[in-house]
């Protein structure tokens, strides 16, 4: 039998029932107040892990994806085709006409283009196409690996048979402008040297440049440059270079521009430390950024250089009269020669520009007097090779009474980029956007795709 013992007035067992119930009464205050701070516990957690994740975010640098693009195509003429002519094709290449689908590749490697009186003829043992419309005739390509050869060169990108006149048609590559530049870069400046490569990058983003402002202004006309030095040389695939490719892809899209359109861009082999304007030149107005001046860093020639920096030229009295029997049909040494004849030549420099080089040149010979300007002058005195004068920047001396020497300096116009002053600043520390700013004051390097 249990017997309890009294303990203030209260049994022990009392006191443990009241023990649980203040601890149950406890608890359940707790969990009611957990319960009701809840929304703000969980408020708090939410807007702690959004903050650490805008913190972590804020603080890792953006890095936008590069789009890749190749560019707008741009149209190069390759030949003007008068009489007959030929290209093959490794891979497929793909016609279509309003009759047929033509593949040319397989089992018709090459193809035969004849210009016609009012068109233009198709032709290989398979296939004898007939055009008698000014509509363009195009071959596309198969497939990427699609090539066609031409004149030992290698070509990818589409055909253009454009007819463009009696018994003329051009001979037209159209592909994409970064795949162009390619076969441009490598022929306009070395690109064999590492150490060029800041040179490189600028002569790709001048490339870049003239074609594409070459394209704006050629919208209406059948090709927009040619593949020669009256644009840019273009020699397709045969000259490509891992070095230029390089400077192509790097600089990709990014052109000179002033006051928000595409730059008017030149530039030529060697200044002889002498820029020129490019009003004294061509028939323009005059460019801010193409205004000529000295070509040095520090009081180096930036171009001193290249082979062409300093140059000499001699040339005899009989070459002197083969160049006017040449260009003006006057020689006094075929005709007979008297006891009392005399072979009177002077030649004076008329006018210089700013830059040092000769605009106007007079020649008096016997009977003859002319007076050449600009390219004429250089064009006059070509050598036994069949090459013009180097440049317009030079002096003359006579060593004694049958010679004549011209003392010279730079190849080619003198306007915009000197290349060798380029290849000089790469090899010197100076990077593409110093060497731009150089040769282009007041321009700037934009990415336009």
């Amino acid at each position: 039998m249990y017997i309890s013992k009294k303990v203030k007035g209260k049994s022990k067992k009392s006191c443990l029932l009241h023990l649980i119930y203040r601890r149950i009464q406890h608890a359940l205050n707790f969990f009611t107040f957990s319960f009701l701070l809840f929304p703000f516990y969980f408020f708090l957690f939410t807007f702690s892990l959004l903050f650490f994740t805008f913190y972590v975010q804020s603080c890792t640098p953006l890095v936008k994806q590069p789009v890749i693009s190749s560019g707008p195509s741009v149209r190069v003429l390759l030949s003007t085709i008068q009489s007959e002519d030929a290209l093959t094709f490794s891979g497929n290449y793909i016609l279509h006409s309003e009759e047929a689908r033509y593949e040319f590749g397989e089992n018709n490697r090459e193809i035969n283009i004849l210009s016609l009186a009012n068109g233009l003829q198709l032709y290989n043992e398979n296939r004898n196409l007939l055009y008698h419309d000014s509509y363009p005739i195009i071959l596309e390509p198969g497939d990427a690996n699609s090539r066609f050869h031409f004149h030992d060169q290698t070509y990818s990108g589409s055909i253009y048979f454009q007819p463009a006149g009696e018994r003329t048609v051009y001979l037209i590559n159209k592909l994409p402008l970064e795949d162009y530049l390619r076969g441009v870069v490598p022929l306009e400046i070395p690109a064999i040297d590492p150490n060029d490569m800041e040179a490189i990058k600028a002569q790709a983003i001048c490339a870049r440049t003239y074609a594409l402002a070459r394209m704006d202004k050629q919208v209406d006309s059948l090709y927009d440059v040619q593949s020669t030095v009256a644009d840019q040389v273009y020699g397709g695939m045969e000259h490509y270079s891992a070095l230029a490719d390089q400077a192509i892809e790097e600089t990709r899209g990014i052109i000179i521009t002033y006051n928000n359109e595409p730059a008017t861009i030149y530039y030529h082999s060697t200044c002889g430390g002498s820029l020129e304007a490019a009003q004294n030149v061509w028939p323009v107005d005059s460019i801010a950024y193409l205004q000529g001046g000295t070509d040095a860093v520090s009081d180096i020639y930036s171009c001193s250089g290249s082979p062409y920096f300093r140059w000499l030229q001699t040339i005899s009295f009989s070459e002197l009269d083969s160049l006017f029997d040449l260009n003006y049909h006057k020689s006094r040494l075929k005709k007979a020669v008297g006891d009392t004849t005399e072979f009177d030549l002077d030649i004076q420099v008329l006018n210089r520009n700013a830059s040092g080089r000769v605009t106007d040149l007079q020649l008096n010979y016997a009977d003859t007097s002319v007076v050449l300007s600009g390219y004429q002058i250089r064009n006059f005195f070509k050598n036994k090779k069949g090459r013009s004068l180097p440049s317009n920047l030079f002096y003359l001396t006579q060593p004694d009474d049958s010679t004549l020497t011209i003392h010279g300096g730079g190849y080619g116009h003198g306007v915009g980029m000197c290349q060798f002053g380029a290849l000089y600043m790469a090899r010197h520390g100076f990077m593409h956007y110093h060497i731009i700013s150089k040769y282009f004051p007041g321009t700037k390097l934009v990415r336009d795709y």
